[in-house]
């Protein structure tokens, strides 16, 4: 699965958008603090060992659903050390929470 990453001005997060999904995730610092190997993947292509370097125990994440999210879509967050993962159906998607959780962890089963 192919997935391209973004990382915002300041890199505090890492967005991760997969190519033809209607689902996409970020990770960001639990401490909210930049983090320039996020940089690295700006525009490049993004594989789950990429991810697993930032979330070395997603298989064993504990989701919380976030409920009435002001965006209005399907989302769903983890922590894990030192950062957090979102992750959220597109606009207009028809994803539940649980089944953003299901589309993440297997993109990471690539891992």
């Amino acid at each position: 699965m192919k997935a391209e990453g973004f990382a915002s001005g300041q890199a505090p997060t890492l967005y991760v958008s997969i190519a033809d999904e209607d689902w996409h995730f970020s990770i960001r610092r639990v401490d909210g603090k930049t983090h320039n190997p996020f940089y690295d993947y700006r525009g490049k292509e993004v594989s789950a060992s990429d991810i697993a370097k930032f979330l070395p125990n997603w298989r064993t994440l504990q989701w919380t659903e976030i409920k009435d999210s002001p965006l209005d879509k399907s989302q769903s967050c983890a922590k894990d050390v030192d950062f957090r993962v979102t992750v959220q159906s597109v606009e207009g998607g028809a994803k539940t929470h649980k089944e953003v959780v299901e589309a993440f962890l297997a993109f990471m089963g690539g891992a």
